[in-house]
């Protein structure tokens, strides 16, 4: 059926481009399949002679990491290569818990671990008298847990040989939860390509979906407290749970990227499929209500359909108030009374206030809008200013409760829409810094077809992001004078600037997939600001958070 399926492909691309143009299309895709495995090898395969180097090295901090895996059922393949991957650890202060809730008839689970215990002292294994579900069974590995950090492994997956070493090397710089990125697998973790990369942390990202996952290590006194263990409420979607609680009480955060944790695709597994598990799902959506209640940030969850593991909150507005539209552009007289028309159709949210990009803007005097909650003025007075460039027109009427959700947060500095060109492409998705580009950000996804999904459902959730652009752009006014407004000087790269010195005062700023605006002009996005680049010089060089440097070197954003 696959060759089938194969053939039929290619016969189609046969009547559409012509025998040889098909051929090399073809060619190119494997030779292009072939350049991507090598890169990703050349990211996770580390060489033995830098393993060597790690094993010989003493960090200058070495806590004890409780690994932390709960036993079921385990197929003793399975179990076997787990245990040897923690013990070919290049760091070696390290405890393996296992509780074992596994059923009578799995008698070879006990025998296996046994025997590894009694040859490695850091193995822990105890033989639970009842099997206490997913969160049960790992409650009681925290309980056989000495070290000051636990590490979260599951029975079928595997660590890779640098995991614990690397995870040292953030601790020692004050990280209290570390997470890396992944690669799911089936057979050999040399030939998988199924990478799972991450974006650094990010609180509205990780209310999504969680994108966290493998391999998370954390501090063991982030556990103190009345809900310090698993909670049975949020049994399928416990670890989720945990990162959600975990986060909320870490001061240092720190996201490796790099392919430390090998997570094992069989039937039955999660990574395989997750439909059909509604409890799973359920479970999920009480673990970020939960923290909604605990954050005392009013909302709803639901599933953003047809994603069950993609999440869509709804925050409730504490209040409504005056939203200050700052129109720039170059539309006047007529044009520009009809745009603000058309605006006004298209927009459900009162009260507005339509601040005009000038005095002589060539409108009429007796131009007014005849709405009780709507007026027009010179310069803006309201409690949140939402920069609008005449270009663009939203598409769904709840645009502007889409972003005042979000800029209402006290966390919260730049909120910004999806925005799609004419054509119905991707124009704006979100930007990163990027020292490789003329103007130092790379925008994401910047052409690509509006309903596609992109890289891990990143066009299909909220997240974090650095810039946003005042082509469309909301900012509290509270925020907005903190900073110091924007910096003229920088030009077309004042709204970048802007956004970096949101982050730098402690801010998150927000990208929503769930606001969308068309964009009718046909200017490029920050073409080229040296400024910028001097500016911002240091943070360039580090590297955007959000900008994997993996899937930078794929080019997949």
């Amino acid at each position: 059926m696959r060759l089938y399926h194969k053939c039929r492909n290619f016969c189609s691309k046969v009547r559409k481009q012509g025998f040889q143009d098909s051929v090399k299309y073809y060619l190119n895709r494997k030779k292009e399949q072939e350049r991507v495995l090598r890169i990703i090898q050349a990211y996770h395969l580390t060489p033995e002679k830098e393993l060597e180097r790690q094993r010989n090295t003493e960090p200058e901090y070495s806590p004890l990491i409780s690994i932390i895996t709960p036993l079921y059922n385990t197929p003793e393949e399975f179990l076997r290569q787990l245990l040897e991957s923690v013990q070919s650890q290049t760091y070696g202060n390290w405890e393996l818990c296992l509780a074992d809730g596994s059923d009578r008839e799995y008698t070879a689970v006990e025998e296996i671990c046994t025997g590894y215990a009694r040859s490695d002292s850091r193995i822990i294994y105890k033989k639970l008298e009842k099997n206490e579900g997913i969160v049960g069974n790992t409650n009681r590995c925290i309980e056989l847990a000495s070290g000051s950090y636990c590490g979260l492994l599951d029975h079928d997956d595997l660590l890779h040989p640098s995991a614990l070493y690397k995870v040292v090397e953030a601790i020692g710089k004050g990280a209290d939860f570390i997470y890396t990125d992944e690669m799911k697998f089936r057979d050999s973790i040399e030939c998988s390509t199924d990478i799972v990369c991450k974006n650094g942390f990010g609180k509205d990202e990780l209310r999504s979906h969680n994108y966290i996952c493998h391999f998370v290590v954390f501090q063991r006194s982030l556990l103190e407290g009345e809900d310090a263990l698993y909670r049975k409420e949020c049994e399928g979607s416990q670890d989720y749970d945990m990162t959600l609680r975990l986060t909320e009480q870490a001061e240092h955060i720190v996201h490796i990227p790099q392919i430390l944790y090998y997570w094992r695709v069989h039937e039955g597994s999660v990574s395989m499929n997750l439909s059909g598990k509604q409890y799973a799902v359920d479970a999920a959506k009480r673990a970020i209500a939960a923290q909604l209640k605990r954050e005392r940030e009013p909302g709803t969850v639901e599933c953003n359909y047809p994603y069950e593991t993609i999440y869509r909150l709804a925050y409730r507005l504490e209040e409504h108030p005056v939203v200050s539209v700052i129109l720039w552009g170059n539309l006047r007289g007529r044009e520009l009374e009809d745009y603000i028309r058309g605006l006004l159709a298209k927009t459900s949210y009162r009260p507005l206030e339509i601040v005009l990009p000038c005095e002589n803007s060539g409108i009429k005097k007796d131009f007014y809008v005849q709405e009780p909650f709507v007026q027009i003025s010179l310069k803006p007075g309201g409690d949140y200013l939402l920069y609008l460039n005449e270009a663009c027109m939203p598409v769904n009427t709840s645009w502007v409760e889409e972003l005042l959700m979000y800029a209402q947060r006290k966390d919260v500095g730049v909120v910004g829409p999806h925005m799609t060109d004419r054509n119905g492409r991707t124009y704006f998705a979100g930007a990163v810094l990027d020292y490789e580009s003329p103007s130092g950000i790379h925008v994401i996804n910047h052409g690509l077809d509006a309903e596609e999904q992109g890289y891990e459902a990143n066009m299909k959730h909220v997240r974090n992001t650095t810039v946003l652009t005042m082509l469309c752009m909301m900012v509290s006014n509270n925020v907005f004078e903190k900073l110091d407004g924007f910096d003229e000087e920088l030009g077309a790269c004042k709204d970048a600037d802007f956004c970096i010195r949101s982050i730098r005062h402690g801010k998150k700023n927000v990208w929503t997939c769930f606001c969308s605006v068309t964009y009718s002009g046909a200017e490029n996005l920050w073409t080229e600001c040296a400024e910028l680049k001097k500016r911002w010089e240091q943070e360039l060089e580090k590297g955007d958070e959000y900008y994997h440097p993996l899937l930078k070197k794929l080019k997949w954003m």
